[in-house]
């Protein structure tokens, strides 16, 4: 609504941060909900496996987290979810590895949430959890 009254017609506007949030930034929030350790490889190794196997990488990450994901579910009584770890390959190619979200903030909008944060992140899990679509007490 906010765009019709205010954009201009023919314009892209990305709802995003304005904080170069990245797979690295993403990650160290979720370390502290999840008791996990995580890796960024960073743009040079993502382009070079973009270049080279894309389809081992997807199969890899699937591998690793598909199974895990499905008996974690059926241990807590969740039969069906739309969240999936599931990567498919075409995911992997020609996706701009961040968006900007500065340019809809010119038009008035300011965003709710404008930084994520581990609280963020944990509300929407909640969220997810009170649906049954989430596994509950894994954070």
């Amino acid at each position: 609504m906010h765009l019709a009254q205010k954009g201009t017609v023919g314009d892209v506007y990305n709802f995003a941060d304005s904080n170069d949030t990245d797979q690295g930034s993403v990650n160290k929030l979720l370390e502290p909900i999840f008791g996990i350790k995580t890796s960024f490889q960073g743009y040079l190794k993502s382009k070079a496996a973009t270049s080279i196997a894309m389809k081992t990488v997807a199969e890899v990450a699937n591998e690793m987290h598909l199974k895990p994901w499905s008996d974690l579910c059926k241990a807590k009584g969740i039969v069906n979810s739309p969240l999936t770890p599931y990567l498919d390959e075409e995911l992997l190619y020609n996706n701009p590895l961040s968006v900007d979200g500065n340019k809809i903030t010119t038009t008035g909008f300011s965003y709710k949430h404008p930084k994520m944060t581990e609280a963020d992140i944990r509300e929407s899990i909640n969220y997810f959890i009170a649906l049954k679509f989430f596994p509950a007490g894994v954070i």
